[in-house]
């Protein structure tokens, strides 16, 4: 069976190659893993990194419904591209929706 690691191993393996001073194989050799799985985690992190530290998302606004339904049942719907769904009220105050959207 194969060992998975967490992302805090991977984190933790990635900074033990960088603070080593060693070539990747034999960093590699030492940690005994593959070269493959320390680019792997390099690779995924600096993703993981990318995705935080992106500002903008993209917005669709769908109104197919909206001016059929009552002031009280319409609602925004924001949907992150991790599939998380955050619904609020129209007319929600801002703050309300700026804590909540700061949240993901």
């Amino acid at each position: 069976m194969r060992d998975r690691k967490t992302l805090a191993q991977g984190k933790a393996l990635i900074e033990r190659y960088q603070m080593s001073g060693l070539s990747v194989k034999a960093f590699c050799a030492e940690e005994f893993i593959s070269p493959f799985t320390l680019y792997y985690w390099r690779k995924r992190l600096n993703q993981l990194d990318s995705q935080e530290s992106s500002e903008l998302v993209p917005v669709r606004l769908d109104r197919s419904d909206s001016d059929r339904l009552r002031d009280e049942d319409k609602s925004l719907e924001l949907i992150y591209p991790n599939g998380v769904r955050l619904s609020v009220p129209m007319g929600c105050d801002l703050a309300v929706i700026r804590e909540l959207v700061t949240l993901y």
